[in-house]
């Protein structure tokens, strides 16, 4: 008896040891961060000290994309090794509706299983509890949790930020740690609005040097309104405060990267650098803007990829396709763990110790907001398909790496292998439309029944096509502002405005439209506004010089895709606000 008590105590020990010498796990993501504007990726603006010293100490990934442009399915693949099509989380989900599919194992369950504690701070609601917690022992959402982060009132929580959230991680890195650790850090920054501290603007110059960017009223506004509209040196100014938002958040992380340094925990902890998308900074204007994120072009699929601490190379560039879907498997095979169940990654383990230089010949990307769009990419070439119209369009990311010239018609042999790879993929990876489509209906039922698209403010959900157009801000106007534009003449290129919703619009939808005044000119009778939806289109002539300052309701309409506006008109058109009011 004594003999098996002590044999019983030696295992004991035996595995507190082993558990002992598990490394610690650190995930720190960067909201919405482009890896190109970092000084490692190539920026020649010094806007990462920090992060550069930990490319210089551990492994940079030249080529880490998003698994998707936007948050909640970014997140997602972090933590299920899945891509959005197979774990579900593909548009957005009403907060109180559990996102992860049940049978998807999230890393930090799965780490918890095998002897770790597990810990969050994550300050994006859009990440929130009902995205990332699963696992959690601990889950710290910016402590005063706001309803939305695009309410004001959450941009301003000082909780969310960086300063405030890095002296909690800080105060958690000292306590004494009996077990292996895996530490989630989801910081808010360099996610819009661009505003960073005088300090960190270190980058102005020009014309507006002195103009900010403090949120998305239309007076603070004012500056992303001129970039909208195609001023170049709005968009300079734009990028010189993304990058001053970059050094902002680059020195908390550096802080607590100097805590492990300082504390020692960097002899047993392994980090991964990453963001959840990055961001288009006005590259693509004919399809979409800056921070609506909603393309799969590089500028915001392209995010950094830093792998730093223990037993990590040191000094290393791996040119490898990598993503989202491998940092599980990653952190797994580097700890020694078994690999979680339903995992669709690879560990990067054999790449950063040099015994293979990929890990696939094909990365794929998912959109199922705003436009639903696919991509594939192999080492060269990436095609990208809009799956409502069949486009395709075709870069080759050698030459192009900035992938503003379409080859699709000069490639049809390129276009065709790639369109093969992801027809099968998808067949092997998406569910049947129907029982997507049926799902996306429930969601759309639990969800909020108003959605007003204004973003005349924003910049997310409206899309000016055409050059030509001005800023008008009038009390009349949808929140004291409109862009319009004079009406076509003969022979000239058609303008065009397109409000677009973020989720499919599936039911039956009231459509209302707000106008105001333009300042001195007279607006047009006949204002073409066309909705159209899945049963086809319908077009109003609206006479924009009365019924200004309201809503004016266009009618209900079954499964509505967009509302658009044309200048074929007999005088100049206003482009406000359209609602959207879901009917039960």
């Amino acid at each position: 008896m004594v003999r098996t008590r002590l044999l019983l105590t030696a295992c004991v020990l035996a595995q507190g040891l082993a558990a002992q010498t598990k490394p610690n796990i650190i995930l720190i993501s960067l909201d919405q961060c482009q890896a190109d504007r970092l000084h490692s990726y190539g920026n020649p603006r010094e806007t990462s000290p920090n992060l550069d010293r930990m490319a210089k100490e551990g492994v940079r990934f030249s080529r880490f994309y998003s698994a998707s442009p936007w948050t909640s399915p970014s997140y997602s693949s972090m933590m299920t090794s899945q891509y959005p099509s197979r774990h579900g989380v593909t548009i957005f989900f009403p907060k109180d509706v559990e996102a992860q599919s049940p049978s998807a194992v999230m890393l930090a369950e799965w780490l918890k299983q095998h002897g770790y504690q597990t810990a969050a701070f994550v300050n994006n609601s859009v990440a929130g509890h009902n995205i990332t917690a699963r696992g959690f022992d601990e889950y710290d959402e910016g402590q005063l949790r706001p309803p939305s982060i695009t309410e004001r009132k959450g941009l301003q929580n000082p909780e969310y930020q960086a300063p405030a959230v890095t002296q909690r991680i800080v105060r958690w890195l000292d306590r004494k740690h009996e077990k292996p650790f895996f530490l989630f850090l989801l910081y808010f920054e360099p996610h819009s609005p661009y505003n960073p501290p005088p300090e960190h603007d270190l980058f102005k110059g020009g014309p507006y040097a002195n103009e900010t960017n403090t949120g998305w009223d239309l007076k603070s506004g004012r500056l992303f309104r001129w970039a909208d509209l195609g001023d170049k040196n709005a968009i300079d100014r734009m990028t010189q405060l993304y990058d001053g938002k970059i050094h902002y958040v680059d020195s908390y992380v550096g802080q607590v990267i100097q805590k492990l340094r300082d504390s020692g925990l960097q002899k047993n902890t392994i980090v991964l650098l990453t963001s959840d998308h990055g961001e288009m900074l006005y590259s693509h204007p004919e399809d979409f803007l800056t921070f609506d994120h909603r393309s799969l072009y590089d500028p915001v699929m392209h995010v950094p990829g830093i792998l730093w601490g223990a037993g990590v190379p040191r000094g290393k560039t791996s040119q490898a396709l990598v993503t989202h879907i491998d940092i599980a498997p990653t952190f797994l095979s580097l700890a020694g763990l078994p690999s979680k169940p339903g995992s669709q990654g690879e560990s990067l383990v054999p790449v950063i110790r040099g015994l293979k230089e990929k890990v696939r010949d094909y990365l794929f990307g998912e959109q199922d907001i705003l436009v639903p769009l696919r991509s594939v990419r192999d080492e060269r070439y990436k095609l990208i398909v809009n799956e409502r119209t069949g486009a395709r369009q075709l870069f080759d990311n050698r030459s192009d790496p900035g992938e503003h010239n379409d080859i699709a018609a000069k490639e049809p042999a390129v276009v065709a292998r790639l369109s093969s790879v992801l027809t099968k993929w998808r067949a092997a990876n998406e569910p049947p439309a129907a029982q997507r489509d049926a799902k996306w209906r429930k969601l759309a039922a639990q969800g909020s029944p108003v959605l007003i698209v204004d973003e005349v403010t924003t910049g997310a959900h409206l899309q000016l096509h055409g050059g030509g157009w001005k800023m008008a801000d009038e009390p009349a106007n949808y929140l004291g502002g409109c862009f319009w534009t004079p009406a076509a003449r003969p022979g000239e290129p058609e303008r065009a405005a397109v409000w677009r919703s973020d989720n499919p619009l599936l039911g039956r939808y009231r459509i209302s439209i707000w106008y105001g005044k333009l300042p001195a000119s007279q607006a047009a009778t006949d204002a073409a506004y066309t909705v159209k939806a899945k049963g086809g289109d319908k077009v109003f002539h609206i006479d924009q010089t009365k019924n200004t300052g309201g809503w004016r309701e266009l009618g209900v309409f079954e499964d509505p895709l967009h509302v658009s506006l044309t200048n074929r008109a007999n005088g100049p058109v206003i482009v406000d606000a359209v609602k959207f009011e879901r009917i039960p």
